[in-house]
C-alpha cells in the first residue's frame, strides 16, 4: 500500500462520513483525498478519473464555500427537483460522450467506463453539493461500478476504498432520509 493511497483512503473515507453527518469538514478532508488520487490515477493511466479528481477540487471548494455560507440558513436534504432530471440525464450523457473522445485521443486506458463514470460522478457531485437526497443512491452504483474498474486494473486499494464508500453511501441515503423525515 503506497503512502498516497493510505492518505486516499483515510481522508476519503472520513470526507464521506463528515458529508454524511453534514460537517463542512467534508470538504477540506475530501480536498486531501482528491489530490492523493489524481497521482495514484495518473500513474494507472486512467486520465478521466484523474481529470474528475481536478473536478473534485473545484467542487469541494464549492462546497466548502456553499456549506460556510449557508451555516447560519436553514440548509435542508431534499428530494431532487422532478424537472432537473431529465436536464442532468442529458448532461451527463453529453458529458460521457465528450470524455470518450478525449480519453480515447489522450490513450487512456479503460475509456468506456472512465468515460461514464466520469459523467456520472460529476452529475452525483452537482446533487450531493446542494443536498439532494438521491445523490447517495447514485453514488452506490457508481462505486460499485468503481470497485469493478479498479479490480480490473489490479488496484485493490482503490477497489477496498470504493466498496466501502458504496457501503457508506446506502447509510448516507438512509442517513439523510431518517433526518429529512424527521423535520
Amino acid at each position: 500500500m503506497s503512502v498516497l493511497g493510505t492518505i486516499a483512503l483515510v481522508s476519503g473515507v472520513l470526507g464521506v462520513l463528515f458529508t454524511i453527518m453534514q460537517r463542512i469538514w467534508c470538504w477540506p478532508l475530501a480536498l486531501i483525498s482528491v489530490l492523493t488520487s489524481s497521482i495514484e490515477f495518473y500513474e494507472q493511466r486512467l486520465y478521466g478519473d484523474m481529470a474528475l479528481q481536478a473536478f473534485y477540487f473545484l467542487a469541494g471548494i464549492y462546497g466548502w464555500y456553499y456549506w460556510g455560507k449557508s451555516k447560519n440558513k436553514e440548509f435542508t436534504i431534499t428530494n431532487t427537483p422532478a424537472s432537473s432530471w431529465l436536464i442532468m440525464l442529458s448532461i451527463t450523457i453529453i458529458q460521457a460522450f465528450i470524455y470518450y473522445f478525449l480519453l480515447k485521443k489522450f490513450n487512456g486506458d479503460q475509456i468506456v467506463a472512465d468515460a461514464v463514470l466520469t459523467a456520472c460522478s460529476i452529475t452525483a457531485t452537482f446533487m450531493m453539493t446542494k443536498k439532494w437526497i438521491e445523490n447517495w443512491a447514485l453514488w452506490v452504483l457508481i462505486d460499485l461500478a468503481y470497485v469493478i474498474l479498479y479490480l480490473k486494473k489490479d488496484m485493490p486499494l482503490f477497489a477496498v476504498l470504493y466498496f466501502v464508500f458504496s457501503g457508506m453511501a446506502a447509510y448516507g441515503l438512509y442517513s439523510w432520509r431518517i433526518q429529512r423525515s424527521s423535520k
